[in-house]
């Protein structure tokens, strides 16, 4: 499992749920909101927050450890990953995950990830 597999199913979860008053699960709103404002209410995001801690305390060790090396966090580490405690991975794979997430979620990001040379190139 990897960082594109995680965030795949986080929002698969996540698409399952709606709040009271809409009609729309939390992961169309919030791509709507970011397509339409470039920015969307933390009400749409919170519950895509959530998913994503329940999932990362459902993973075995190996699948935390196989995402957390497919992170650029995990890619730049020089660190051995048995030496990070599983809290420092739980805690850099919420912010990593957290931002592809959104990466994902915003209109510019496409439906993948995103080569970070692609700004470097226009003219």
């Amino acid at each position: 499992m990897d960082y594109n597999d995680a965030v795949t199913e986080v929002l698969d979860k996540a698409a399952r749920i709606r709040l009271p008053g809409h009609c729309l699960d939390v992961v169309t709103i919030a791509r709507r909101e970011f397509a339409k404002r470039g920015y969307c209410d933390s009400k749409f995001i919170d519950p895509i927050e959530e998913t994503l801690r329940e999932c990362i305390q459902g993973w075995s060790v190996i699948q935390k450890r196989q995402i957390w090396e497919s992170t650029e966090t995990g890619l730049q580490s020089d660190v051995r990953v048995d030496a990070y405690t599983m809290d420092s991975i739980e805690m850099d794979l919420e912010g990593e995950l957290m931002s592809h997430l959104i990466e994902y979620l915003s209109p510019d990001s496409g439906d993948g990830p995103r080569d970070p040379d692609e700004d470097n190139h226009s003219a």
